[in-house]
């Protein structure tokens, strides 16, 4: 007999959490949240003010709307939500089918990998991890466990980057031949971790610009694959400002603040298809998000506070597709949805550990094509050199990888 309900356990109570998974648990019906899980004593009690604050209210939604089977379950949840401050004593306790990684980057992996070995799905917010090594080791779990995992980019789910994708399957410009995303604001100066390499793994490009490369594949294809980086003249991979206020005080810091990078995507089929991100914590440089083609191109647009895609095909007049207003937080649902569906099903996730890992790879060997002057870097190139790292540092290849390629970073 097939579940009913997918139950979760959640690590890691920060923003990410309380902010967006939280509420989209409320709203979808497939998912059970059954348990809540962080070391910090002070996360954890914010968090359960929070749980009881989003359940509570979206019961009395439910009731307004007239549905009162709905409110009785949402409470019932509620009651039923325990908190742990150790994974392995959640794992061990709870009957879970999935556990929810939104920790800081620096424990995406080994949480992870406790809950595959656990025998649990997982699905851990983007990136994968700080270093590619760490997502070897990820997808070694995931290969001996034969558990799902989902590598968390919400993206996927918006209706802007969706409607982008349906548009370009229609034919409307032919052949996707050029990408450019971008994804950028001012920085995350309210969580000072993010500014900590040790923790975070990287700056703007690992953080903020793992969406315009994930979403730059998923318009090109997933079946295709990333080939060569390049960090993109003049600004390649870089620190701008010299301080920010971190923790109340004007701070210098190690990380990026700004990213700009070249990635060429190929097919087995001859197809390829070039694309231009931006990952920045100091506001956005780009022209607008675009994808030309053989035969025409679909750009982004911003009108009255709605997200527009203006289509012109080959010899054809603009047409316009008005998504309205886009919001970010939504996005979550389809996410949390896609899980437990993928679950139930026992259908691998689209976006998997594959796409994470190789995501982190085009994210380091961005770093490492910065590291070398801007010269190209393929991918293989980059593993290579991954791999050389391994063999001669062992166990401390992960931390070494790091700190090499994050002192490649230059100020500008």
């Amino acid at each position: 007999m097939g579940l009913d309900r997918v139950k979760i356990g959640a690590v890691g109570l920060g923003g990410i959490f309380r902010g967006a998974h939280l509420p989209a648990y409320t709203q979808v019906e497939e998912a059970q949240l059954v348990a809540i899980c962080d070391v910090s004593e002070d996360a954890l009690k914010r968090a359960e003010r929070t749980v009881k604050r989003v359940y509570e209210e979206r019961a009395k939604g439910a009731e307004e709307e007239g549905k009162p089977d709905l409110a009785e379950r949402l409470r019932g949840d509620l009651e039923g939500i325990s908190t742990y401050k150790d994974v392995g004593e959640m794992l061990s306790k709870e009957d879970l089918d999935v556990v929810d990684v939104c920790t800081p980057t620096k424990f995406h992996g080994s949480v992870a990998i406790e809950a595959l070995r656990s025998g649990v799905n997982v699905m851990v917010e983007k990136p994968m991890a700080r270093t590619y090594l760490e997502c070897l080791d990820v997808i070694e779990a995931v290969e001996e466990s034969g558990k799902l995992y989902q590598h968390n980019e919400n993206w996927l789910y918006s209706p802007l980057w969706y409607t982008l994708k349906k548009v370009i399957e229609s034919d409307v410009i032919g052949e996707p031949q050029y990408i450019l995303v971008s994804q950028a604001h001012g920085g995350p100066e309210w969580a000072t971790w993010f500014w900590n390499p040790d923790i975070a793994g990287g700056g703007a490009l690992l953080d903020n610009g793992v969406h315009a490369i994930t979403i730059s594949w998923f318009l090109a294809g997933f079946e295709m694959e990333p080939k060569v980086v390049k960090a993109a003249e003049p600004q390649g991979v870089c620190i701008r400002m010299k301080t920010r206020i971190l923790q109340g005080m004007f701070r210098p810091f190690e990380v990026e603040d700004d990213a700009h990078v070249l990635i060429r995507y190929e097919g087995d089929d001859g197809k390829w298809a070039t694309a231009l991100v931006e990952g920045s914590w100091s506001h956005r440089d780009l022209m607008n998000d675009r994808v030309v083609g053989t035969d025409g191109e679909i750009e982004r647009v911003a009108r009255n506070g709605d997200t527009i895609l203006k289509v012109k095909g080959h010899g054809e007049a603009v047409k316009e597709i008005n998504l309205g207003k886009v919001s970010w937080v939504t996005t979550f649902i389809g996410e949390v949805r896609n899980m437990c569906n993928c679950v139930m099903n026992g259908v691998k996730p689209l976006c998997d550990e594959r796409v994470g890992a190789e995501t982190t790879a085009i994210v380091q060997a961005a770093y490492l094509s910065q590291k070398l002057g801007k010269k190209p870097v393929t991918i293989e190139e980059f593993k290579r050199y991954v791999q050389k790292i391994k063999e001669k540092e062992g166990e401390k290849a992960p931390e070494v990888l790091l700190k090499d390629l994050i002192a490649g970073i230059r100020r500008t």
